[in-house]
């Protein structure tokens, strides 16, 4: 078992159904967990009742990450509490109904660059100094397999900002290997949440799994197992990589 005690770690967009499940299995881990909800929703205030009720320690922030004042109160937040940051997840992310290109206005198309992107270099940009202090210092941005393969058809603005994502791993890489600090990503592919919308609905599931390999749509626990493996001693030798967890949709183009 992985053991990630006497470390700690924030996970970004800790209420969704992806970074809820991380912050499970680090807490299974014995981490420290620093959670982020944009509004501290019912679901992350039940997240860490249930997260501090297994015995993990918890720190619940909330904002919004695109406004550099957030990222850096959060950062102040986690030095007082807990003294020290190991693990940074940059999780948060949303995506708008899927619309026609010429129909997407262009504060739509900022306000999702923001949320996916600018948002990663804020958070990693406050967090930096305190991820240097570290013994081991690891960030997993979330991307997405529309980082490659351009998404669904109207997912442009989404697309590119996990382009975006997947390019600032590898930037982030180089930049902080010389601190110990190593960057990798995780690429989703379609994955059983509220983010994707209900992908069970049984007229259309069929239909999207016909091009997975595996036969099935992820679910979140198929993430955070690879998010948990990068942040571990046992990929101390991956730096500056993008995972793609599709069950197989990478292969098929």
């Amino acid at each position: 078992m992985l053991d990630f005690s006497n470390q700690t770690v924030f996970i970004t967009g800790a209420s969704g159904g992806i970074g809820s499940q991380i912050a499970r299995e680090f807490a299974r881990t014995g981490a420290r967990l620093v959670l982020h909800d944009f509004g501290l929703a019912d679901a992350a205030q039940a997240l860490q009742k249930e997260l501090q009720a297994g015995g993990a320690q918890t720190l619940l922030v909330e904002g919004d990450l695109t406004d550099p004042a957030t990222t850096n109160g959060i950062a102040a937040q986690i030095q007082a509490q807990f003294g020290q940051l190991d693990v940074l997840v940059n999780n948060a992310g949303a995506s708008p109904n899927k619309m026609a290109f010429e129909d997407l206005a262009a504060d739509t198309w900022d306000r999702v660059i923001d949320i996916n992107l600018r948002s990663v270099f804020l958070v990693t940009q406050a967090c930096l100094p305190l991820l240097k202090q570290s013994q081991r210092g690891r960030i997993i941005n979330i991307s997405s397999t529309a980082a490659r393969n351009g998404g669904a058809p109207g997912g442009s603005a989404y697309a590119a900002a996990k382009g975006a994502v997947s390019s600032l791993t590898k930037a982030f890489a180089k930049d902080f290997c010389q601190h110990g600090i190593h960057v990798n990503a995780v690429a989703p592919g379609l994955v059983d949440t509220a983010f994707y919308g209900n992908v069970k609905v049984a007229d259309k599931y069929a239909e999207r799994i016909k091009g997975i390999p595996a036969g099935r749509v992820g679910q979140p626990q198929d993430i955070a197992g690879p998010v948990l493996f990068l942040a571990s001693p046992l990929a101390d030798y991956i730096v500056g990589e993008v995972l793609e967890v599709s069950g197989g949709l990478a292969m098929m183009g």
